[in-house]
């Protein structure tokens, strides 16, 4: 709204935020299994990663409940993701996503649990830098905002297709996440000398047809997730007329790439 160079940041974001569930509400309760391929070029294909696996999207609309899985692996990585939520009104509100993997033997995670009760979010994740292997750590509580609802990036897609985003005037789409707070100049191993914190961030985003296939595609800034990314750079992500994903390609610095596609599962 389908990369989090970090390990985690890098190889996570297609991970975690470029497989992009396709959600339904028509029907009480659903389920739909999905297959991926991410693949990750590094330093002009120096190196390179590729990522197989499923994803399964669980909605209970009468329950007022959902939960989006995924797992993948490929040669030295593994992942595995799980966002469970419940249902308001329509919209998809996250109560807590888990991930972990590794990355050539390091070990990485996040954990972030949403209490709307109290009022506040807790993050909490480890992850290594790709090139030399550094160590963020993050672990803090953030209050919830009461002018703006928060989403992890499973739910931001699930209110997307289910057309419950808020709209701006200019026709982008809104809504905010937690992360990692980091320096807007900061480099792929650069770390913290302080330690880091979490934030909460906007994430917007416009939709246009293209004149040619009639699909839906959106050009999105991912700086606020990966310091590999750069705001001339936007991911294109394409849609499918009822605003399921279908791919996303990212292009980054430093010659280096991520590409994804989801297909409906056999």
């Amino acid at each position: 709204m389908v990369p989090q160079i970090a390990r985690r940041h890098f190889l996570a974001l297609p991970l975690g935020l470029l497989l992009l569930p396709r959600p339904s509400v028509a029907a009480t309760s659903t389920r739909k299994d999905f297959t991926f391929r991410v693949d990750v070029g590094v330093l002009f294909d120096l190196l390179t990663f590729t990522v197989a696996g499923a994803l399964v999207e669980e909605v209970d609309v009468q329950a007022g409940r959902y939960r989006v899985a995924f797992s993948g692996e490929g040669s030295g990585i593994t992942n595995r993701t799980e966002a469970t939520g419940i249902i308001r009104a329509g919209r998809f509100m996250p109560v807590e996503t888990k991930s972990t993997g590794t990355v050539r033997g390091r070990e990485n995670r996040v954990d972030v649990r949403y209490d709307y009760e109290r009022g506040r979010v807790e993050y909490h994740s480890v992850g290594h830098t790709l090139l030399l292997g550094r160590r963020r750590q993050v672990d803090d509580v953030l209050r919830l905002p009461i002018d703006q609802p928060l989403d992890d990036v499973l739910s931001a897609t699930l209110n997307f297709a289910a057309n419950k985003l808020d709209l701006d005037a200019d026709g982008s789409y809104r809504t905010a996440v937690v992360r990692r707070a980091r320096a807007e100049n900061e480099g792929p191993d650069d770390i913290s000398a302080s330690g880091y914190r979490a934030e909460i961030v906007p994430l917007r985003f416009r939709v246009s047809v293209d004149p040619v296939t009639g699909q839906l595609t959106a050009l999105v800034d991912l700086t606020g997730f990966s310091s590999w990314a750069r705001s001339s750079r936007p991911a294109r992500i394409s849609f499918d007329a009822r605003r399921h994903l279908e791919s996303v390609y990212s292009s980054l610095i430093l010659g280096s790439s991520v590409k994804v596609r989801l297909a409906a599962g056999a």
